[in-house]
């Protein structure tokens, strides 16, 4: 999302000069109402955080929308792009939205019973400044993001995720300008029902982007239990790396995974996170070394497999592109986990799963 980032940039330095002169102006240049200076000064704060709450909170709604839709229509060109494993963005978009939505209904509701309380606050310079400057960044946000989809789209985003998106983004553009040309032409002293519908379906609107991305995401325990299984295969490549420097030193494999701890280098061998009980190793095949005479080298003659055990709580099934040897599932011992990693060699299923090792002659180079 470039071009939404840098309207994002411009917005962010324009609206507090244009909110600190509206307060100067309405706080010591303006004869209207000088006897209400104080009222004034609380209005300025209160549309200022409506028009925060409302950018914000429009901002992080689409980014919940947009996070929703490609996890529900996955698209195969993004197989080799980032992929943010924990999911920080939307989960920073959910607690923000949270957060801020509330935060501008209660101070929309204040306002709207302030005025009818003191119908000459309608016409407060103030009023009409963040109105038109709430709309005014928020189309400007929609803009930039539609100009975002519209690029990725003609990059070869698939049609159903651009058409899902375009109408995000339309649908929420047209609410926010609806409401507020509403509101510039309301009448606040007649009774009237359609700020409180208006409330009531944002409000279904937000809840349901909420549900719908959490579903997808994975609730709070189901994240916690993926770091956690994280942590555990974070835990078995280190050992696993371990056990390949052993080789590489040794000639054989270790016979047990307490071998590993060595204070001169610094490494003790961890334990699983929840039941603190150790990781399971067994040799499943010595390697074999001769000596090439001829060569005057050491040579790898059988290769050396091992297995690492674990339980899981959590199923991780990545189809990414894998070398596999001679069919089997034995994958090279060369093969490091990390939290974003993309490739099958850690899948695992939600029980005790072992992954297979094999150190095989192209990984070994004897002196």
């Amino acid at each position: 999302m470039v071009v939404t980032a840098v309207f994002g940039v411009i917005l962010a330095l324009l609206v507090p000069v244009v909110l600190v002169g509206t307060l100067v102006y309405s706080l010591f240049f303006s004869k209207k109402y000088m006897n209400d200076t104080k009222t004034k000064a609380l209005d300025v704060f209160v549309y200022l955080g409506i028009g925060i709450s409302l950018v914000v909170s429009v901002t992080n709604l689409l980014t919940i929308l947009f996070t929703a839709i490609d996890r529900k229509f996955p698209d195969i060109l993004n197989g080799m792009q980032y992929v943010d494993a924990s999911n920080s963005d939307v989960r920073l978009a959910i607690a923000t939205l949270v957060v801020m939505f509330p935060l501008y209904i209660g101070l929309s509701w204040y306002v709207a019973r302030d005025i009818a309380k003191f119908t000459y606050k309608r016409d407060l310079t103030i009023r009409k400044v963040m109105i038109y400057l709430a709309i005014f960044v928020t189309i400007c946000t929609l803009i930039g993001t539609l100009v975002s989809v519209i690029y990725t789209y003609l990059g070869g985003e698939l049609s159903v995720r651009f058409g899902y998106k375009a109408l995000s983004v339309f649908a929420v553009a047209l609410s926010v300008f609806g409401y507020y040309f509403y509101s510039v032409k309301r009448d606040y002293s007649k009774e009237t029902k359609i700020p409180f519908i208006v409330s009531i379906v944002a409000a279904i609107i937000v809840v349901s982007a909420l549900i719908w991305s959490v579903r997808i995401i994975g609730t709070p325990s189901e994240m916690r239990a993926k770091k956690i299984d994280s942590t555990r295969l974070t835990d078995l490549s280190n050992i696993q790396s371990q056990i390949l420097g052993r080789f590489q030193t040794t000639d054989k494999l270790p016979l047990t995974i307490d071998e590993l701890t060595s204070a001169l280098q610094g490494f003790s061998v961890p334990v699983d996170p929840v039941t603190k009980n150790a990781y399971e190793y067994k040799v499943i095949q010595q390697p074999v070394i001769k000596m090439n005479f001829t060569l005057n080298k050491k040579e790898l003659v059988t290769e050396g497999v091992f297995e690492l055990c674990a339980t899981f709580e959590t199923k991780r099934a990545i189809d990414s592109r894998g070398m596999q040897m001679d069919g089997s599932k034995f994958y090279s011992a060369n093969n490091y986990y990390y939290e974003y990693d993309q490739s099958p060699f850690w899948n695992h299923d939600a029980e005790r799963t072992c992954f297979k090792r094999v150190i095989s002659s192209d990984m070994y180079y004897g002196k």
